[in-house]
């Protein structure tokens, strides 16, 4: 029995040290470019969730870290009218008005949950000068808490990621964070050209003289699960020519496989991949939200 004991004691140690080997070994990869650690490093917790230093992560993704005592870890990125995520149309005149100007993320030590606040503000001003013309406050539930560890304030990567439109894989013991454009910071335009009860249909299209060689869809979800789809064929290409359609110097297409119902509102998130012509890559997203009347057809 003595002997079992000791031979047990020493398999713990062993998967003990595994374990934290394993954990030291976790790097985090933004946009390319490796997070350097100093005093503190990502670790995994109870609950199977990579847990980074939130200021060293934040700061490599461009945003802002501030410590409150009373609310915790603050997040924040300001946009100007050129470089925000997202535009839109608040007078419903047919052109973009108002911007994404500021996303504020924080999260509180030992809550589960992170809170977001964005404000939109008009053409031409700055969230530096100016009250926003609109806004909202939002909680983001979380399965894992924010924790305190060597004087470190730690969270989900994934959560402080994909807030600000990153991507989150893995390869092997590392997570890739890789920023999402909205497509027409990447100058694409999507358009709808299907639209039935069982399959939806879009093109992708570049202007002329684009620098982008190929797009490639990484992931399609609707309504938050994931959907299957299908790339545009060779001959459906073909088809597209010969129809004498004019979409741009480059474009193909895709199609969502899923039943929809009349009377109902869906929301398609596309995840997609850009090799441009001197071979980098760029990562990109869709927001679509389609109403269905019942009426299909091409577009």
């Amino acid at each position: 029995m003595k002997k079992i004991l000791v031979l047990t004691m020493m398999f713990l140690m062993l998967v003990n040290v595994n374990n934290a080997n394993a954990q030291s070994q976790i790097e985090i990869v933004v946009d390319g470019e490796g997070v350097s650690f100093t005093d503190a490093v990502p670790f995994i917790d109870e609950n199977n969730r990579t847990l980074v230093p939130l200021r060293t992560v934040g700061e490599a993704m461009g945003l802002t870290v501030n410590w409150d005592p009373k609310e915790g870890a603050v997040f924040t990125k300001k946009y100007t009218w050129e470089n925000s995520p997202m535009h839109d149309d608040l007078d419903e005149d047919g052109i973009n008005d108002a911007y994404l100007g500021l996303e504020k993320v924080i999260f509180k030590i030992g809550e589960n949950k992170a809170l977001y606040e964005e404000s939109w503000y008009d053409k031409g001003n700055s969230p530096n000068e100016n009250f926003p013309v609109s806004g909202g406050i939002g909680e983001i539930q979380m399965d894992t808490t924010a924790v305190i560890k060597d004087s470190r304030t730690y969270a989900p990567v994934r959560y402080l990621a994909e807030i600000f439109r990153y991507d989150v894989g893995w390869e092997s013991n590392t997570v890739m964070l890789n920023y999402m454009y909205p497509l027409d910071k990447l100058g694409i335009q999507i358009e709808q050209v299907a639209c039935w009860k069982d399959y939806q249909g879009w093109f992708l299209i570049v202007d002329d003289g684009s620098d982008i060689s190929s797009i490639d869809i990484l992931s399609v979800s609707v309504n938050k699960d994931l959907s299957e789809y299908s790339m545009l064929t060779e001959d459906e290409k073909k088809e597209v020519e010969g129809a004498g359609l004019d979409f741009g110097s480059y474009r193909t297409g895709f199609t969502v496989h899923k039943s929809i119902e009349t009377g109902k509102y869906y929301n398609y998130k596309v995840k997609i991949l850009v090799t441009m012509k001197d071979g980098t890559n760029k990562f990109g997203f869709a927001d679509i939200y389609l109403y269905f009347d019942g009426q299909g057809g091409f577009i």
